[in-house]
């Protein structure tokens, strides 16, 4: 017989997904799609079925992978946008 796991008190588990986190997420990569559009990019993403997110940044037919919203934020300042 396998013994139980106690949940830890002092850490939030849930299976149910992060629809706050989720949302702000969406609103974080408009205000970054709009900033790189003022500066004559294109960002773009897709989402996996995995649930990962991937984002890239395109002008010119060049296209510049970023990981995640945060690199998409640091490419936008290299290239002299702001939010």
């Amino acid at each position: 017989m396998t013994p139980k796991k106690t949940p830890d008190p002092t850490k939030a588990e849930s299976s149910a997904p992060n629809t706050a986190q989720s949302i702000a997420t969406g609103k974080d990569f408009h205000a970054l799609r709009s900033a790189f559009a003022q500066q004559g990019h294109h960002l773009h993403s897709v989402t996996s079925k995995d649930g990962a997110t991937t984002y890239w940044a395109e002008r010119w037919g060049l296209v510049r992978y970023l990981p995640s919203l945060h690199d998409a934020a640091l490419f936008l300042a290299q290239i002299g946008g702001r939010l």
